[in-house]
């Protein structure tokens, strides 16, 4: 029974991802990656069924539609950011390295933060598609919304980290409050 959403498998063939990138430093990614960030936009009790109907091999067809189009195009890009300086840096026994090789040359740090910016982006916005599809839809999703226990993570009312948000002006809910900085 696996808790992870998409393989190292998927996620090599659907992104830039080299097949030779170590499925030992992959896996522990996707699984940050599910935790940090899918579970903030899905909610406990959403992310649990998530997981244990993937896991059990029995998605329902609504969790088939969330997946296919919203979960898993965003959890690619976060763990594509999240992987980026865990290919450049490895911790080993004495210390922190930096992974290099004869045939290529490794990117510097405004390089790799570059990258990491822009797939931080568009995990983002596929993370906020994901919150606007599970609002737009909470009666096909009735768990979204059920968290009501002490430690459960209640979804994400806003997936950017940055700027100024000013609400989501095409709602019709009263959200229109400014968040300044990463809150």
């Amino acid at each position: 029974m696996s808790n992870l959403i998409i393989s190292e498998n998927y996620l090599k063939e659907y992104t830039t991802i080299n097949n030779n990138v170590d499925v030992k430093i992959v896996t522990p990614v996707i699984q940050e990656a599910q935790v940090f960030y899918i579970l903030p936009i899905l909610g406990t009790q959403l992310y649990n069924q998530i997981i244990s109907q993937v896991g059990s091999n029995t998605v329902s067809a609504a969790n088939v539609t969330l997946l296919d189009n919203y979960v898993v195009p965003c959890l690619m890009y976060y763990v594509k950011c999240e992987l980026i300086p865990e290919m450049k840096y490895r911790m080993m026994n004495k210390g922190v390295m930096i992974k290099n090789s004869e045939n290529s040359q490794p990117a510097d740090l405004t390089e790799i933060q570059f990258l990491m910016d822009r797939a931080k982006n568009k995990a983002e916005e596929l993370a906020e598609r994901t919150t606007r599809f599970l609002r737009h839809n909470s009666s096909t999703y009735p768990l979204y919304t059920a968290n009501a226990q002490y430690d459960e993570i209640r979804p994400n009312r806003n997936n950017y980290t940055g700027g100024i948000f000013v609400g989501d002006l095409r709602s019709d809910e009263d959200d229109c409050n400014i968040i300044i900085g990463n809150y």
